[in-house]
């Protein structure tokens, strides 16, 4: 992607949501960090901090039982900003659900204070796949 600050921010907080690596996210975000989780309907919500942030995330890895990859598309960073797409394959009970999802990310500084997620999987499908 590109050597902007925020890129490198970013590619970092995969890796430690993926090991639970709660100093190294708590080093990520601010203290008071907003995700707000766009998708379907039962994903759909703000959540406040590390805490909410890693709850939210957390329903997917149980649902799957941490059959999930990603495959980060583009990430791009200016000034006080960062936008990311991946492509995510999630795993569970011999299904696979597939979603494109788009990130954009607030900085204030060189922390994460305000991250939205938008869940690019048909909702149907979806659906079927939690069901």
């Amino acid at each position: 992607m590109n050597d902007h600050p925020n890129v490198t921010t970013v590619n970092r907080m995969t890796p430690a949501i993926l090991s639970q690596d709660y100093a190294v996210l708590a080093s990520i975000f601010t203290e008071d960090l907003a995700f707000h989780m766009r998708g379907p309907d039962d994903w759909t919500g703000d959540h406040a901090g590390v805490e909410g942030f890693l709850g939210a995330v957390g329903r997917v890895f149980e649902a799957t039982g941490g059959d999930v990859r990603f495959e980060q598309l583009f990430c791009i960073g200016a000034d006080a900003w960062a936008a990311e797409w991946e492509h995510a394959t999630l795993g569970r009970n011999g299904k696979t659900l597939e979603s494109k999802n788009a990130f954009i990310y607030r900085f204030e500084g060189d922390r994460i204070a305000e991250m939205w997620m938008f869940i690019g999987a048909d909702p149907e499908a979806g659906r079927a796949f939690f069901a």
